[in-house]
């Protein structure tokens, strides 16, 4: 039995354990969480009341920490409640559950627990990021992970059928159309299995991100596709996804830094009100973490409701003057050959690129292959790194104007406040 006494050493175990013995120990933590006042929510009350203009523009940020999520998620914590800031969301995808070896309830666990020792009360948002399509066999897997994710508090899910296309189609109608009937059938899977009295928030995906731009005619198209697969009493999309201009984890440079990504705020504006005018409630912004924050303090403006951040965390850690150099060096040597990035992409294995540009873009990987001695870094060093992941929060915070808005959650939840 997990108690807030032993609560520092159950999290412990429960990050180092066997993978089949994490879950036993995860609804322990997460029943001592929801004891004392925490509870998984839908974010959907809140994006309705931002598509019908209810609410003052807001971006809520998306936060995937994949690793370390006990302590790097209490700095989140830390920051939001300093700053009475509105709804924030932690989020995992499929991919990165396996590649950084944690799993869902571990997640929900860890994320609950850094929320109660920060003294947070009221709702959390999780969600499950990037559930990915790639075809028709991956359909089962995914219904069955959305009900396992789902038990443990996850009410948001994105689903990616993006890199499901006609390119012979010869309308945008027809070239959407395998995207539009692969993720009907999740949605109707999906609110056939959500709780009683809770309407599991969904997102969906027109365009893969780093390709090419999606245009409104894109998103009308894929709409109209989606409408005719749906049941006319089945909920559809409460978000969609566009690609804009960004990339996932943005523009390496050789040296290892990140140029700026050159993104379409005129796009996103149009394809904003364009999602609103077709019944969601709003655009999503992938790939954006190591956006300029003057680039991310124009998101809400232009009407983006939520935005994922995930390399910056990444970077914040493995960057940081504290990380030790000893580590971070057998980690260049290890994990120049991995083969896909976090989000299930092909990394570019271009011989071109410098030793940098490799370590960066693979390195995700080394949140599973070093877990246990991330998990084992020094307390000063945890620290230092927290201090400047809760500085970059706060900066994130006040840029997507969600600093100042924890009436939100007191409007819109028993119990929610910041």
């Amino acid at each position: 039995m997990c108690t807030e006494a032993t609560l520092e050493q159950d999290i412990l175990e429960l990050a180092l354990a066997p993978r089949e013995k994490r879950k036993k120990l995860a609804v322990q933590i997460l029943n001592l969480t929801w004891e004392n006042g925490l509870y998984p929510a839908s974010i959907a009350p809140v994006y309705q009341a931002l598509g019908r203009g209810q609410l003052a523009p807001m971006t809520v940020p998306a936060f995937n920490v994949r690793g370390l999520t006990y302590p790097l998620a209490r700095a989140i914590w830390r920051a939001a409640l300093q700053f009475e800031c509105g709804p924030i969301i932690f989020e995992l995808a499929p991919s990165e559950s396996t590649g950084c070896d944690q799993t869902f309830e571990e997640y929900a666990a860890l994320v609950m627990a850094a929320a109660f020792k920060e003294g947070y009360h009221g709702p959390v948002f999780l969600q499950g990021d990037h559930f990915s399509l790639d075809s028709t066999d991956d359909l089962k897997r995914l219904e069955e992970l959305a009900r396992q994710v789902i038990e443990s508090g996850f009410y948001q899910i994105d689903i990616d059928g993006s890199h499901l296309f006609d390119q012979k189609a010869e309308n945008l109608n027809g070239f959407h159309a395998p995207n539009a009937q692969i993720t009907g059938k999740l949605i109707q899977s999906i609110h056939a299995m959500q709780p009683r009295d809770i309407h599991i928030t969904l997102g969906g995906e027109v365009g893969e991100i780093g390709g090419r731009n999606t245009s409104v005619e894109d998103l009308v198209a894929f709409q109209a596709e989606l409408q005719n697969q749906l049941p006319d009493d089945t909920p559809g999309l409460d978000k969609i996804s566009a690609q804009t201009g960004t990339t996932h984890s943005g523009i390496v440079l050789p040296d290892g830094t990140t140029g700026r990504m050159s993104v379409d705020f005129d796009l996103i504006s149009a394809l904003s009100k364009q999602a609103r005018q077709s019944g969601w409630s709003g655009l999503v912004q992938h790939g954006a973490s190591t956006l300029r924050i003057e680039d991310l303090a124009r998101l809400p403006e232009a009407g983006v409701i939520e935005v994922h951040l995930a390399t910056q965390i990444q970077n914040i850690l493995f960057d940081h003057p504290a990380f030790p150099a000893a580590l971070r060096e057998q980690m260049k040597l290890e994990l120049v050959s991995a083969a896909l990035s976090a989000e299930g992409d092909q990394l570019n294995k271009s011989e071109a690129l410098s030793e940098a540009q490799r370590f960066y873009q693979a390195r995700w990987a080394a949140w599973g292959i070093y877990k246990s001695q991330l998990w084992q870094l020094q307390p000063e060093v945890i620290t230092q790194v927290s201090d400047s992941l809760a500085d970059w929060a706060t900066a994130i915070f006040e840029a997507l104007q969600i600093n100042n808005q924890s009436q939100v959650l007191s409007d819109y939840y028993p119990g929610g406040t910041l």
